[in-house]
């Protein structure tokens, strides 16, 4: 049985063109790392056809899909968690990744206290042992008290569709989080749990709690984060729907905007043709799409491993060497585009996955996809 997985699939590029892609998952083993090297692991994880969301498909993302044609950066992800197995009330999580490095705080929990004035304070921070690395963690929510003060939804609609019609009241760059309150009616935010994940630079103040409009939610605090953005979620939502995704102007620099991989959030557009962003694709946290990885980078891990404070190793230095042989052609060789490395140190494991993709003129019958073969070696 080999160790990987693959599989031949049909994709659609940025601008609307086909393409038919190998695709070639390879996992390894970080367990057996101390000299820096990995091993191949003994279970293989499957290649995903279709995005792992929560609450059946009305919640975070999980684990995003693998059916996507050559990405033009690799999206570095870790799923897991924060550790600090003696116990702290604050500490720092990083991974570094070649030239690509991201670093959040991780917090115990507190709550807010409102004063008699309206204004608001933390609580010190409990002690914690773990945090999941997850949305529900980090800065954001969904304000429906004041989408029902301000902006209510007729009955006659909201009935009419699937899902909750949440608008701008639902924070724009995560609704799964804690602490997004627009300023209205203040009391009711008294006691309410606040943000364990946060980005050190942009940190959620008492002076920054309310914020004064929906459509000021640009200025609010980062979703921390070191998985995968919804595709629902600013920067993602932006990539996919452009100018369309209001805000107002925003008083301060944005602060996805100063990560190497945020320049493109700075270019106003707008959908048509459905042609959408190369960047779309990518779906990794800020900081970790930064470049195309080769796959022997030095990774660098900071309490995100259960029982290490610290671990390093590096990427397996091979690459797959893919041919595709559709039915009555030829056999051609496809470059291999490094596309994701999931990083998941509680499972003790890194996932690699690849894609090597031929144009195709228009796209083709799933019988006809069902028959190209696909052969793959590795070499390093």
């Amino acid at each position: 049985m080999p160790s990987w997985e693959q599989q031949v699939a049909l994709v659609r590029n940025p601008d609307q063109s086909f393409g038919l892609a190998a695709i070639v998952k390879r996992t390894y083993a970080i367990a057996a790392a101390p000299s820096g090297k990995l091993t191949l692991a003994d279970v293989q994880v499957p290649i995903r056809n279709e995005p792992d969301v929560a609450d059946g498909g009305q919640g975070e993302l999980l684990d995003d899909y693998d059916m996507a044609p050559p990405k033009v950066a690799t999206d570095v992800v870790v799923m897991g968690h924060a550790h600090a197995p003696a116990g702290a009330r604050e500490i720092h999580v990083s991974v570094a990744v070649g030239k690509m490095a991201r670093r959040l705080s991780v917090i115990g929990a507190r709550r807010t206290e409102l004063r008699p004035d309206g204004s608001v304070r933390f609580t010190p921070p409990e002690t914690f042992t773990r945090v999941p690395l997850s949305p529900r963690f980090a800065y954001g929510g969904y304000d429906a008290w004041a989408q029902e003060r301000i902006a209510p939804v007729p009955r006659r609609v909201a009935e009419s569709v699937p899902m909750p019609l949440t608008g701008l009241y639902a924070y724009a760059r995560n609704e799964f989080g804690l602490g997004w309150f627009i300023d209205i009616d203040r009391h009711r935010a008294d006691g309410v749990l606040l943000p364990q994940i946060e980005d050190p630079l942009d940190p959620l103040v008492p002076s920054r709690f309310f914020v004064p409009s929906a459509a000021k939610w640009i200025d609010a605090p980062i979703a921390a984060s070191l998985g995968w953005i919804h595709w629902a979620c600013y920067p993602r939502m932006y990539r996919l729907a452009g100018s369309l995704l209001h805000h107002a102007p925003p008083e301060s620099p944005i602060r996805e905007t100063t990560f190497p991989d945020g320049n493109d959030l700075l270019d106003p557009w707008t959908p048509e043709g459905g042609r959408i962003p190369p960047r779309s694709l990518n779906g990794a946290s800020p900081g970790l799409a930064c470049e195309r990885l080769r796959g022997d980078e030095l990774v660098i891990l900071e309490n995100l491993h259960p029982t290490a404070p610290k671990i390093q190793f590096y990427l397996p230095g091979e690459t797959p060497v893919m041919t595709l042989r559709p039915p009555d052609l030829k056999a051609m060789t496809v470059a291999p585009v490094l596309q994701t490395v999931r990083i998941e140190p509680d499972e003790g494991r890194v996932s690699l996955t690849f894609c090597g993709a031929l144009p195709l003129l228009a796209p083709a019958m799933s019988s006809w996809i069902e028959r190209v073969e696909l052969a793959v070696s590795w070499k390093k």
